[in-house]
């Protein structure tokens, strides 16, 4: 077995999660509670939190929601000793820079970004989405959202091909439990800091230093807590343990669904089950869970939260 934890990763581990977006019936920003969120996974325990992930409805906005939306995001950051990652999701790369250069503006210098989704990019054009995207910001630091919707994953030896011309590349989201996929993006891409889903990050952990990409924080974060730090001191048996807790939650809490559902309806419905005030609604013409639909979810919830 092969570990990478001896070399050198261009940022640190942690815990990275996302902030979600709550709307108002008329579809504006519902402020008060996007306030109160981030106010509380700031107690959590996450180094990390995010906005306009897949979770975050990133790939939604208008510039005028995404404008106010990080407004909000960094006054409540500022200060808070947790970095703050901007999401950008586009179809234009052109649109990608500007909202870029917004959020770098008030401030922000931690980004995750996709690559553009109309049609799935050959590799000089990976290549120079990087070189062009990244080498605009220098100061900046990013992160790559390695997900199916852009009609490309990008391998291990891809990001291989990247980091030795992208130097601010720092940090790959994954969300994919094969673990080919995981070793190989371990193994080619070593001195990236990888953030996996709860599904991955105990069979990751066996192969050197990764992150924790903690989408169940909010609803189990003592768990969230025990895992991530099991995983950084090596205890791969507990590790592997508390996998597959998540992964009966994750069962318990969706497996009655019988249609799909975009990821923010999942997300949204976490952050409900603390809070039941919070607004699930989606942008449209996206929808979430019916009142039904979350009933069961939350019966389930109440049920093993002794577990949170």
């Amino acid at each position: 077995m092969s570990r990478t934890s001896g070399l050198h990763k261009r940022t640190g581990p942690g815990m990275l999660g996302a902030v979600d977006i709550p709307w108002n019936p008329d579809f504006s920003l519902d402020r008060d509670h996007f306030r109160g969120l981030i106010r509380r996974l700031q107690t959590l325990g996450a180094n990390r939190l995010y906005i306009m992930g897949t979770a975050g409805e990133g790939y939604a906005m208008s510039d005028a929601r995404f404008r106010e939306v990080v407004d909000v995001f960094v006054e409540e950051m500022s200060g808070s000793g947790i970095e703050a990652q901007v999401g950008v999701i586009s179809l234009s790369m052109d649109q990608i820079v500007e909202r870029l250069e917004y959020a770098h503006g008030r401030g922000i210098r931690s980004f995750q970004i996709s690559l553009p989704s109309w049609g799935a990019l050959g590799d000089a054009e990976m290549m120079g989405f990087f070189k062009t995207v990244c080498g605009r910001f220098p100061d900046s630091e990013f992160l790559h959202y390695n997900l199916a919707r852009t009609k490309r994953i990008l391998t291990g030896g891809d990001y291989r091909r990247i980091l030795d011309e992208v130097p601010n590349l720092v940090a790959s989201k994954q969300s994919s439990a094969d673990m080919n996929r995981v070793r190989d993006w371990m193994i080619q891409a070593p001195e990236m800091q990888h953030f996996m889903l709860e599904t991955c990050f105990a069979y990751a952990c066996q192969y050197g230093e990764c992150s924790l990409l903690c989408s169940m924080h909010g609803a189990f974060p003592r768990l969230t807590r025990e895992y991530f730090g099991a995983g950084r001191n090596g205890d791969l048996v507990r590790a592997l343990e508390i996998a597959e807790k998540f992964r009966r939650h994750g069962e318990g809490l969706f497996g009655h669904l019988k249609r799909p559902m975009i990821d923010g309806a999942y997300d949204k419905l976490l952050v409900w089950l603390t809070d039941p005030t919070f607004p699930i609604r989606l942008l449209p013409p996206y929808e979430g869970f019916t009142g039904q639909e979350a009933k069961i979810s939350l019966e389930y919830y109440r049920n093993h939260r002794g577990e949170a």
